[in-house]
């Protein structure tokens, strides 16, 4: 436990002068807290860093997206249940027969600085045994070099 405690007493004191890049320093950040939860509070050997995704298009794009769809919605459940039959515009017809379809919102993987992640590991004595890429996170399992 000693050990543990010394590696992250020298990774806290390692992230803030290892860059002056604040994405790397969010970078050594995020390594240390994981490092924290997984090895000194869980009791674990090796730890996993994952990576989120960020969406392709902006937060208001897609509430507004959302918005369209709920509206669309109500005006369907008007049409099929108030609206007289013989009115058949393009898109009353459409909305009718095939119904509203719900917004398709895409998230890609956010990649983080490679050299640097490896770099910062390497110095506090870890290594990375393994890369997982999914569509939406990237995680790198990290252990005991």
């Amino acid at each position: 436990m000693r050990e543990k405690l010394m590696i992250a007493n020298q990774m806290r004191k390692l992230r803030k002068v290892y860059s002056n890049n604040p994405k790397d320093k969010r970078l050594c950040s995020k390594c240390y807290y994981t490092y924290i939860i997984e090895c000194i509070i869980k009791g674990k050997e090796n730890f996993k860093i994952s990576f989120g995704g960020k969406y392709v298009t902006s937060f208001p794009n897609r509430i507004y997206n959302y918005y369209r769809y709920i509206l669309e919605s109500i005006y369907r459940f008007f049409l099929m249940h108030f609206a007289p039959n013989n009115d058949n515009t393009p898109l009353k017809y459409r909305l009718i027969h095939y119904g509203v379809s719900k917004p398709v919102h895409c998230k890609i993987a956010e990649m983080p600085n490679e050299v640097m992640l490896y770099g910062f590991l390497k110095v506090n004595g870890f290594k990375i045994t393994g890369e997982h890429l999914y569509s939406d996170s990237t995680v790198y399992d990290v252990a005991k070099a």
